[in-house]
């Protein structure tokens, strides 16, 4: 894909593309505050289940904690689509989690202890953290399917053509006024 066309595909320019139609913004190209929520819980508590995870299976609760850092901003590089509202959400909030966890690993008292309990215990809750993470990836990939826009060249192109098309009616309509003006004034 161009970068013309990349341009193109992102939701800022897409919404600005509507309102110079003057057709209404499309709702799927912004997150309103609940989505936004959802989305914050579900980064959360993936977060919170691959550190359970990495804990459980020997790692230090800080060593946890960055691993867990790490893999989440795989997860969300994967999201790369640039037309996804949910991408600049996405970014944003794993740059707030690597800022905040970053520094808890350097100031927590807790950051250099291992799990200590009983090994069966600690399988068992990696195995539930296991369960609980898989859930909440779903869920983060169905919200991500839910709220993908409609990315088609052609919506755009059609999209760019309806405003050009009022552009040239409007200027059509001054023409042909002032033409009037002109001929009322001979």
């Amino acid at each position: 894909m161009n970068s013309d066309n990349q341009i193109l595909l992102n939701p800022d320019i897409k919404q600005r593309t509507l309102m110079m139609t003057g057709e209404s913004k499309d709702k799927k190209l912004e997150l309103n505050k609940e989505q936004q929520k959802q989305i914050a819980i579900a980064y959360s508590k993936m977060f919170y289940a691959l550190t359970t995870i990495h804990w459980c299976n020997g790692a230090t609760l800080g060593t946890a904690w960055q691993k867990a850092l790490e893999q989440m901003s795989s997860f969300v590089k994967t999201k790369s689509n640039p037309g996804h509202p949910m991408n600049k959400y996405l970014h944003a909030l794993d740059n707030q989690y690597r800022r905040e966890i970053s520094e808890r690993i350097m100031t927590s008292k807790y950051s250099d202890e291992k799990i200590n309990m009983n090994p069966e215990l600690a399988k068992k809750w990696s195995d539930v953290a296991t369960k609980q993470f898989q859930s909440y990836l779903k869920t983060m990939n169905d919200m991500y399917k839910e709220y993908m826009p409609d990315n088609n060249h052609t919506t755009i192109q059609n999209q760019t053509e309806k405003a050009a098309q009022k552009a040239h009616a409007m200027m059509m309509k001054i023409l042909q006024m002032q033409n009037e003006g002109y001929a009322r004034a001979a």
